[in-house]
């Protein structure tokens, strides 16, 4: 029976550990964001980043390639 009630047990804990973790990832996404949007455009440009690159940035998809088309 001890057995028994501890796995449930580690699987809450499991899942809760989980959740704190994705809610403290959301967080930092947002403070992020936020400071990204407060920057100036000279700002960002120092960076090596413009005003139109923002959002892809915050997304995480800038700087991915496309595949290109294989013409055969």
């Amino acid at each position: 029976m001890g057995l028994k009630m501890r796995l449930p047990i580690l699987d809450l804990a499991h899942a809760l550990a989980g959740r704190i973790a994705r809610a403290n990832d959301r967080r930092r996404a947002r403070h992020e964001a936020q400071q990204l949007k407060a920057m100036s455009e000279h700002e960002l440009l120092d960076l090596g980043i413009g005003r139109s690159e923002v959002p892809a940035l915050l997304r995480g998809t800038a700087g991915r390639l496309r595949p290109r088309n294989r013409r055969s």
